[in-house]
């Protein structure tokens, strides 16, 4: 008779437990899937700018894991980030406060490194979830998840995504001894397209090109910089065989094209300071974006009207800056940073900018309008 009660009883336990969570997740599927309310909506001035609309799009118990910032045609934004209150990746999109977010894996656990990228018709996100590597698509009209089988059980350092020109997705990714690996997603499996071991390799930059993409990767232990290219049937060629950077700590790319592009960078010994390098046509220009009076923690760049680079950066002290049309605005209105920060230019005279406020512990989009200073 007791063992029969103590059975009933963790029975009724075990029930009210997934009653409990149940009710959990269905809330914040409820709370997830309705649009983000405005935080705020106020007209500043602020150097030279005259007016920022700012959004809380997730309350976060710390800095997450942000995927690059997209902007479609129709000004719609695109971001993914790995939610670190439900251990979810969540795709969110939309604009001027009307946001929705969707929750890409119901299976909630750990996870970093989230990538985005798209076509004309489809977004394609990848992500680390207990060292496996993810790949997710809405080609059917909702996301569908396929998990890669690696080879080895090594750590996974690094993840980036782009979509070719033939609308193919392809996978780079790093492993904790240096490897960099491409695989290309096609027909609902991987498929390996090139394992490089010839130099350890710290971090990737992917582009897609014509028929084929490029890279820029980092090498471990120098920090050197290398630019290489890879056509569909050819070997993997490097830029002139010689790194294009040296000493390298953190950078960032805008491609233009296979001649043409910008390397927003800084270096080991002065991370106080963000610099470029330019290519253009066969001709590299050097220069100095920002010379700071601290250390500046994170930055992401992109292109202006005018094909110019346009930096956002967080200085040590959790301050924003930009720095546009030759020009360093202060943003520190925004409130404190810390982790990533992104940027991405939207219809003209728009920026979009994202990134994690410390003091309400939300990832925030603001929205900028460079009108403001060309007056």
């Amino acid at each position: 008779m007791l063992k029969k009660l103590k059975r009933n009883k963790i029975f009724l336990i075990l029930i009210a437990i997934i009653i409990f969570y149940s009710n959990i997740n269905a809330q914040y599927e409820k709370d997830i899937n309705k649009d983000a309310p405005p935080l705020s909506k106020q007209y500043y001035r602020i150097s030279s700018f005259e007016s920022i609309l700012t959004w809380s799009v997730a309350s976060l118990n710390s800095e997450p894991y942000i995927s690059e910032l997209l902007i479609d045609p129709n000004d719609n934004l695109h971001i993914a980030y790995y939610d670190n209150t439900i251990n979810s990746p969540v795709y969110m999109f939309g604009k001027d406060g009307n946001f929705k977010r969707e929750i890409l894996d119901k299976n909630r656990e750990l996870g970093s490194l989230i990538s985005i990228a798209s076509n004309s018709d489809n977004i394609h996100i990848s992500y680390l979830k207990n060292n496996k590597i993810w790949y997710a698509n809405n080609n059917s009209g909702a996301f569908n998840n396929y998990a890669m089988d690696l080879r080895n059980n090594s750590k996974i350092i690094d993840l980036k995504l782009v979509v070719s020109t033939f609308n193919s997705p392809i996978l780079f990714f790093i492993n904790s001894k240096g490897v960099l690996s491409v695989s290309r997603f096609y027909r609902d499996n991987f498929f390996s397209d090139l394992v490089y071991t010839n130099k350890i390799i710290e971090k990737v930059y992917p582009v897609a090109e014509n028929d084929g993409y490029a890279v820029y990767m980092k090498e471990y232990s120098t920090g050197n910089l290398f630019y290489a290219s890879r056509k569909t049937n050819t070997a993997f060629r490097f830029f002139d065989n010689n790194p294009i950077l040296n000493n390298v700590n953190q950078y960032t790319v805008e491609h233009e094209a296979h001649n043409r592009f910008n390397i927003i960078y800084n270096i080991k010994d002065n991370i106080k300071e963000i610099r470029y390098k330019k290519f253009y046509d066969g001709t590299f220009i050097d220069g100095i974006i920002s010379a700071e009076d601290q250390n500046i923690i994170s930055f992401d760049s992109t292109l202006d009207y005018a094909s110019q680079p346009v930096v956002l950066y967080t200085k040590e002290d959790g301050n924003k800056y930009i720095y546009i049309d030759g020009q360093i605005i202060d943003l520190s209105i925004l409130g404190k940073s810390v982790g990533e920060v992104r940027i991405s230019a939207a219809r003209y005279p728009e920026f979009y900018i994202a990134y994690y406020n410390t003091l309400f512990k939300e990832l925030r989009i603001s929205k900028l309008n460079i009108s403001d200073i060309e007056k």
